[in-house]
């Protein structure tokens, strides 16, 4: 692997974020917004909806929030973009309205200069793409405590990071300026995500994917190494090769460090391998080797083998150390990828 590309929310931000600012329409309060707002978001697993479903929680008990006040029917989820919906309220008369819930360009709203993801919330007119706009939710995103030194450790490997989101790209911006990735792309379909990847991978890099929603199946299933946390949706963590289970974002930078040092062990025994048989066969063959002998060397052979291999069990890689510095530099850089 010479790159890594990471998903943003939830994957280099805390899955648990906090509202911090609701903007309502006249047409409802603030907490009936959150209210139908959250009724959507918990049949979706994105950590935006998770967080509006958090933030209904903490002004009500998971009673009343099962207490529902609106009937919803066709509900559809368009991944990486938000939900849409047919409502009617229960206890009140009137037909029943399409609501969508996501991104600025899904509810068709304008997008807002902010400091955090945004989550809109508007009606949708059918008899024309007018939106009507509901409400709009600003969370406070916090970056992972452990990021700056699981990036460090992926510098020092030679190995480049970059950032494709779903999310709008001022809010992606923000965020990679904050972890100091300097490669970027916001506002991403999972096509979008896609292309990029391959796009990479037709220069001849070797790609790794760090995703946990569900518009990261396709990009997590086409890169040549793939991670999802324990906490990502069904979906990602099928279409991945590692689940880092406790979600610590450092096990991805150990794992990828791990995996080299484990080749280089291979590499060793295979070259001791290959050098013991070369001398010792013919020297046996020829008869100035004793049977005894032979098997002496054959079996202290194995066993060398075998303790050089579990030296990789005795001490797992560490992020920041020199002795991991040096290790890592042994690894293949960014422009030159390994073919292994």
């Amino acid at each position: 692997i010479d790159t890594v590309v990471f998903d943003k929310t939830g994957t280099l931000t805390h899955d648990g974020m906090a509202l911090r600012r609701t903007e309502v329409a006249a047409e409802m309060s603030a907490a009936e917004a959150l209210e139908l707002a959250a009724e959507l978001a918990r049949h979706s697993l994105h950590p935006l909806s998770r967080a509006l479903v958090a933030a209904a929680l903490s002004g009500t008990s998971q009673a009343a929030l099962d207490a529902r006040s609106w009937e919803i029917t066709d509900l559809r989820e368009a991944p990486g973009s938000g939900l849409t919906a047919r409502v009617r309220k229960l206890h009140g008369a009137g037909p029943a309205r399409t609501v969508l819930l996501g991104s600025a360009a899904h509810a068709g709203l304008p997008a807002q200069d902010g400091d955090g993801a945004q989550v809109c919330m508007a009606w949708a007119d059918q008899a024309g793409p007018e939106r009507h706009a509901i409400a709009r939710f600003e969370f406070e995103e916090t970056l992972r405590s452990e990021l700056p030194a699981a990036l460090r450790a992926l510098e020092r490997a030679g190995i480049a990071v970059q950032v494709l989101s779903g999310d709008r790209a001022a809010s992606v911006a923000r965020v990679a300026q904050r972890a100091q990735i300097a490669a970027w792309r916001g506002d991403c379909t999972p096509a979008d995500k896609l292309d990029s990847l391959q796009a990479l991978q037709s220069r001849g890099h070797r790609v790794a994917m760090v995703g946990d929603g569900l518009n990261d199946g396709p990009v997590l299933a086409g890169a040549h190494a793939s991670f999802a946390f324990g906490s990502a949706v069904p979906l990602a963590r099928m279409r991945s090769d590692f689940v880092v289970l406790g979600g610590q974002l450092a096990l991805i930078a150990q794992s990828i460090l791990l995996a080299r040092k484990t080749l280089r062990v291979v590499r060793q025994n295979l070259w001791w391998a290959a050098l013991y048989n070369a001398l010792c066969v013919p020297l046996a063959i020829a008869g100035f080797m004793p049977a005894w002998l032979a098997g002496l060397g054959m079996a202290a052979s194995s066993l060398l083998v075998v303790l050089n291999a579990a030296r990789l069990a005795r001490k797992l890689p560490t992020l920041g150390t020199p002795a991991d510095d040096a290790d890592t530099r042994r690894g293949p850089r960014t422009h030159a990828p390994a073919h292994a």
